[in-house]
């Protein structure tokens, strides 16, 4: 009897590392789908750009993949998540825009980002995810520069 129970133990056993392995592999898929690499001439150093509402349509237009900080003047915790975008690793050194609010305003990106200051990771031309000052769930981005790392190391690949 006891070897009837060792078989069926295996057996669950099999069909779990089989769903498992499914799993992971439909997690990959996702993922890849997910991660994507800025346009080619944004990586080598950190910096930022201005960035104006024609300017954008303009990056949108070519399906550019880039990172803009959108902020209003004066803004401190604008200021410390570029100083923290600065003191990224040197493997994850990038340009990336930084939009007056009331650029934004005016521009197709509005539609997504309704509080300031945020972050938006435009990918090909098309507005992929955006934090939100408003939502608690985003207030760490904000004020921890691994957290912020982290985040844009979730979409973007280095």
């Amino acid at each position: 009897m006891a070897i009837k129970t060792s078989k069926k133990y295996i057996l669950i056993g099999i069909i779990f590392a089989i769903i498992a392995a499914f799993g992971f592999i439909l997690l990959a898929i996702v993922n890849s789908d997910r991660h994507f690499r800025l346009s080619d001439e944004y990586y080598g150093t950190s910096e930022s750009i201005d960035l104006d509402k024609d300017q954008y349509e303009n990056l949108i237009a070519q399906k550019k993949s880039f990172i803009v900080i959108i902020d209003k003047p004066c803004c401190t915790t604008t200021q410390a998540m570029r100083e923290q975008m600065a003191s990224f690793p040197e493997d994850m050194q990038f340009k990336y825009y930084n939009m007056m609010w009331s650029e934004v305003r005016s521009s197709s990106l509005h539609e997504h980002v309704k509080f300031t200051p945020s972050v938006a990771i435009i990918k090909e031309g098309t507005g992929l995810v955006w934090l939100q000052s408003d939502r608690d769930e985003d207030s760490e981005y904000f004020n921890n520069a691994d957290a912020l790392r982290d985040w844009i190391k979730s979409y973007v690949s280095f």
